[in-house]
């Protein structure tokens, strides 16, 4: 035979403290998920500022002062027809660009190149000396523009080496 439950006795005393227990309790579960509410809404906030703040930097548009130095391409190709090739190595460029904060912000991360392109050249012109002024190409990434810069042009001298 199974032994017979008893109903328990109820004291005054022990079902007051049974609901003080259970509203403690209760409050502690209503703080539990106040703060992870709090939590939940300042990881939003800040996932919503990062998004206005990326927003607005892919928008604005802004202007970069910067300083190059000038490359010639294809100085070692005309040296093996038999040219000697001279210019400024240290000639520097000041430009201007201008374009979306985030595409300048990214240009020293990228690299900026700054050349003149020595294949335009004809070669089978040349049968002394001959200086020629070779426009400054920019290597820009895409959305950023040149809107200034110190010069257009880089001057080159060609001289044909003697056969002795």
């Amino acid at each position: 035979m199974k032994p017979r439950r008893t109903k328990p006795e109820t004291n005054p005393e022990n079902t007051q403290d049974e609901t003080l227990r259970q509203e403690f309790d209760d409050m502690e579960e209503t703080s539990r998920r106040n703060k992870r509410l709090n939590i939940f809404i300042a990881v939003f906030s800040v996932v919503c500022a990062l998004s206005i703040w990326l927003y607005a930097s892919a928008i604005t548009e802004t202007e970069a002062k910067l300083q190059s130095v000038v490359n010639v391409k294809y100085v070692s190709a005309a040296e093996e027809k038999g040219f000697d090739v001279e210019y400024n190595t240290e000639l520097k460029i000041n430009f201007v660009l201008g374009g979306k904060v985030l595409a300048i912000s990214q240009i020293p991360n990228y690299g900026l190149n700054v050349y003149a392109d020595l294949s335009s050249v004809n070669f089978t012109e040349i049968t002394n000396t001959k200086t020629v002024q070779l426009p400054l190409i920019f290597d820009l990434p895409e959305g950023i523009t040149c809107i200034e810069k110190s010069q257009e042009y880089i001057e080159v001298t060609i001289t044909k080496r003697s056969n002795g």
